[in-house]
């Protein structure tokens, strides 16, 4: 298999980075799967999938949603400086918004991709990228797990991980909305009116007060974040109308039910009238670890580096929880690299181009088990 080539590849993560993919902005995403689309194979199988303005792609060697193998990555990154959309490479690390999450792993899509069509591999491989993993992934990683029915036997997802850490479990999310209605009137006769915002901090009070504990230090328990509080026109009006998002963050040990239903129950306590409702949700994902699939691919790494690997759990979210009711490892690990969504995110080039050299190593041992098992 060919070698993922140095220039080209800090050439290629330039250009990427130097598109300006948030989220909201369909144009720029197009922009950069229109780039990604142009560095493929001719022979693979190109679908272009689109969601209520969001665009997913997927790239494979043969037309299946069924692969044996699917490259998870997404193309969409979260806002930052003019500056910190052009690349700079220094002492061999590259800097820029996604260099880390996670336009880094592009180029290592395309050129997995490449790389089996013109071997003629007896794997099936999709290279899949999405556009809106930064705002949740409901249009994209969602919609394709659960309405155009995408299974793939085993997701390859470079979101987590940093340092060649294999993420053996991630934290879910539970995100809810809390609705007020109030009813104004002027803050001088605060009686002839209702504050839409008392029942939402109350309630927010306890519920903040109940994780206190959890939210304090790192562990591996239920978290949660008032991250939004919004009510409100002028200090001298009693507020009419008020909303607020608790964002939970939870292991595999309780369920979204059970975090919908303590919220709801204290706030009928509080309110009847508070109205409770999802603003978003992704389950947790666990790895089996005594998977053989799970096993090889961490033997290739700690092959191929020399060393044993660290394997931990992590509490962000990522594409691949919209793909945790399926039977299928969930492979997640990172090259050296950091400061996501800050100032200084970055990854390190050598590192990138090893970490490309074991997937290779993982793949060709994939093909040899599967021709062995004919």
């Amino acid at each position: 298999m060919k070698n993922l080539e140095k220039k080209q590849y800090i050439q290629d993560l330039s250009k990427l980075i130097a598109v300006k993919t948030l989220t909201s902005d369909s144009a720029q995403n197009r922009k950069a799967l229109d780039f990604i689309v142009s560095k493929i194979n001719k022979r693979a199988v190109i679908k272009r999938i689109k969601n209520d303005g969001v665009e997913i792609l997927i790239a494979s060697n043969t037309d299946t949603r069924i692969p044996d193998v699917c490259f998870l990555v997404h193309a969409d990154v979260v806002a930052g400086r003019p500056d910190q959309f052009s690349m700079v490479i220094r002492k061999g690390i590259a800097y820029g918004r996604g260099a880390s999450d996670m336009k880094f792993s592009i180029p290592m899509g395309y050129g997995l991709l490449n790389d089996i069509i013109e071997n003629r591999s007896d794997i099936s491989f999709a290279f899949v990228v999405t556009t809106d993993e930064e705002t949740g992934g409901f249009k994209g990683g969602a919609y394709l797990a659960n309405k155009y029915r995408f299974k793939p036997k085993m997701l390859i997802v470079p979101d987590g991980g940093d340092d060649l850490v294999f993420i053996s479990k991630a934290k879910g999310v539970c995100a809810l909305r809390i609705d007020s209605k109030g009813i104004p009137a002027h803050s001088s006769r605060i009686w002839d009116g209702k504050n839409a915002l008392e029942p939402i901090v109350a309630l927010c009070d306890i519920v903040l007060k109940r994780y206190k504990q959890n939210n304090r230090k790192e562990s591996w328990k239920t978290t949660v974040n008032l991250g939004i509080l919004q009510g409100g026109i002028s200090a001298n009006q009693v507020c009419p109308q008020a909303y607020a998002i608790l964002d939970f963050r939870f292991p595999e040990t309780t369920t979204f039910k059970a975090i919908f239903n303590e919220v709801s129950k204290l706030a009928r306590k509080i309110d009847p009238s508070l109205k409770i409702s999802t603003h978003s949700i992704g389950s947790p994902t666990a790895v089996d670890m005594n998977d053989p699939v799970v096993k090889m691919f961490i033997s290739s790494f700690e092959r191929n580096i020399g060393r044993r690997i660290k394997i931990q759990g992590t509490y962000g979210a990522s594409d691949a929880r919209h793909f945790a009711g399926l039977d299928s490892p969930v492979l997640m690990i990172k090259p050296i690299g950091g400061d996501i969504h800050g100032d200084n995110e970055n990854i390190s080039i050598d590192s990138c181009l090893e970490f490309y050299s074991i997937l290779q190593d993982f793949l060709t041992k994939l093909e040899q088990k599967k021709l062995h098992h004919r």
